[in-house]
């Protein structure tokens, strides 16, 4: 009887605790000097946690392992994840996002070229954007007209590397995630349009061959969106000069 009270306490806490993984897309989520995932969607989950009685925890890993390891069920949660009727067959979608990716067009700062929204308006220029990056469709009806030398680097930090040395006109990319970039490798001289070249929902779902709806519906509950969050962000590097 005593192994079974233990064992049962184990099972029912072990019900109660989630595991989300993720790709590293900071400021939402990444690994801290510390070796420690940190960012505003670690934050605003474990604020979140701790008001509906729910233990969460993290793993930052590949984009491809993270898809695995919630479509076998080892992992309860995702982000960040769009809609595709495809994930359907294994991701539980909310109802509502918890955040957008604005994918924004960054240039040089005073550019010879002005975007307001329409990618037309990017034809006969060199536009960078992240080889492996799902791109928004208004971009990708921009790299399928042929009107624009579309060039693919490795990561963010090439990309504004190559715009800042003027060997590209611009390049696409997730608003928040280039400003937290920028910042890191110290580089003020590549800004974004105002306005996007398109906006995604951004989803943090929940596994079909997860055992713990409950936790889950407890924890949503109490889970605002990042809009806040990323406010606050933004303001913090407008107030340090980036």
């Amino acid at each position: 009887m005593w192994l079974s009270l233990v064992f049962g306490g184990l099972s029912l806490a072990d019900e109660n605790r989630l595991l989300i993984v993720g790709f590293s897309t900071p400021p939402y989520l990444s690994i801290g000097p510390d070796d420690e995932p940190r960012g505003l969607l670690v934050d605003l989950v474990k604020t979140a946690a701790a008001e509906s009685d729910v233990q969460v925890h993290f793993e930052v890993t590949s984009w491809p392992r993270a898809q695995l390891e919630v479509r076998k069920g080892a992992a309860d949660l995702i982000f960040p994840v769009v809609y595709t009727p495809e994930r359907e067959d294994w991701l539980h979608y909310p109802t509502n996002p918890i955040t957008q990716f604005e994918m924004m067009i960054f240039a040089k700062k005073n550019p010879s070229y002005n975007f307001t929204g329409d990618v037309t308006q990017l034809h006969g220029l060199s536009i960078g954007k992240i080889a492996s990056g799902r791109m928004h469709p208004n971009f990708r009806a921009l790299e399928e007209s042929g009107k624009a030398r579309i060039a693919s680097r490795d990561s963010l930090e090439e990309l504004l590397t190559a715009v800042h040395l003027e060997r590209l006109d611009g390049f696409v990319a997730p608003h928040l995630m280039t400003i937290e970039e920028a910042h890191r490798i110290d580089l003020d001289t590549v800004a974004p349009f105002a306005r996007p070249v398109g906006v995604s929902d951004i989803y943090l779902a929940f596994s079909k061959n997860s055992t713990k709806t409950d936790a889950w519906n407890r924890l949503q509950q109490k889970l605002p969106r990042l809009d806040q969050a990323k406010a606050d962000f933004l303001l913090s590097m407008k107030e340090t000069g980036n």
